[in-house]
C-alpha cells in the first residue's frame, strides 16, 4: 500500500509544466546537442528524470519527452509519474502534439492538431480550441518569456501565466558554472526557469504541493 504522505498531485509537475502564448510566431530555441537530459530532485534527493530529445529538418522540429518519477517515503513508492509526448513543430508553430500521462494510476491523454481555425485539441476525451501561436507545456520553450495563455501538456487545458525577470545568475550545468538569466513564472502555473546565452533551458526550480523543493538540473 502506498503511503498516504505524499500528496497525489505534488508532481504534476513533470511536463506540464507550460510555456506562454507568444504575440509572434514562436522560436525554438532547440540545444545544439540535440537533447536535454536533466535529473529530477526532490529536497535535493534524485527522484527520477526528464528528458528531451530534439530533431531538426527544413523547417519542422520535432521534440521528443519522457519523464519518469518514482517518490519513496521510508522504503514505499508513494508517487509515480510516467509522462511520453511528441511535439511537432512546422514554421515556428505547434503543428501537432500527442501525449500520454500516469500520475499516480490517473490516466491522461490529449492529442494537438493545427487546422485552419487554430489548434483542435482532445485532452481526455474533451474537445476544445486553442489559438494557432500557443506554446505547450514542455518548458525548454522562449516563448514561455512572452506571458500570458499556455497549454497544459497532459490534458491540454489553457492557462493564464504572468513571467518576472530576476536578473542574471551563474548556475550549475553538467558540473560546469555558466552564466544564465532567471525568469519567475506566475499565475495559473508557479514555476522559475533558467536560460542560458543561447536561450537553451539549463534549470527548472518550483514548489510541489506539499512545499517540498523540486529542482530541475541538467546533466
Amino acid at each position: 500500500m502506498r503511503s498516504q504522505q505524499f500528496p497525489h498531485t505534488v508532481l504534476a509537475l513533470v511536463l506540464f509544466s507550460v510555456i506562454a502564448l507568444s504575440t509572434a510566431a514562436a522560436h525554438a530555441a532547440a540545444p545544439v546537442s540535440g537533447k536535454l537530459e536533466f535529473t529530477v530532485l526532490r529536497e535535493g534527493n534524485p527522484i527520477g528524470s526528464h528528458v528531451l530529445s530534439f530533431q531538426q529538418s527544413a523547417d519542422t522540429l520535432v521534440v521528443d519527452i519522457r519523464t519518469k518519477i518514482k517518490v519513496k517515503v521510508l522504503f514505499v513508492t508513494a508517487y509515480v509519474f510516467e509522462h511520453e509526448g511528441r511535439e511537432l513543430w512546422r514554421n515556428g508553430q505547434l503543428a501537432e502534439l500527442a501525449s500520454s500521462t500516469d500520475d499516480d494510476g490517473t490516466k491522461h491523454t490529449l492529442a494537438v492538431k493545427a487546422d485552419s481555425n487554430g489548434l483542435s485539441v482532445m485532452g481526455d476525451g474533451q474537445a476544445s480550441k486553442a489559438p494557432s501561436k500557443i506554446i505547450t507545456a514542455s518548458l525548454w520553450h522562449e516563448g514561455i518569456l512572452a506571458g500570458g495563455t499556455v497549454l497544459n501538456t497532459l490534458h491540454g487545458k489553457q492557462m493564464n501565466i504572468t513571467v518576472r525577470d530576476a536578473g542574471s545568475e551563474n548556475v550549475t550545468v553538467a558540473g560546469q558554472t555558466v552564466s544564465a538569466h532567471h525568469y519567475v513564472i506566475e499565475g495559473d502555473l508557479r514555476r522559475e526557469l533558467w536560460f542560458d546565452d543561447n536561450q537553451v533551458l539549463v534549470k527548472v526550480r518550483f514548489k510541489g504541493s506539499d512545499d517540498s523543493n523540486i529542482e530541475y538540473v541538467l546533466r
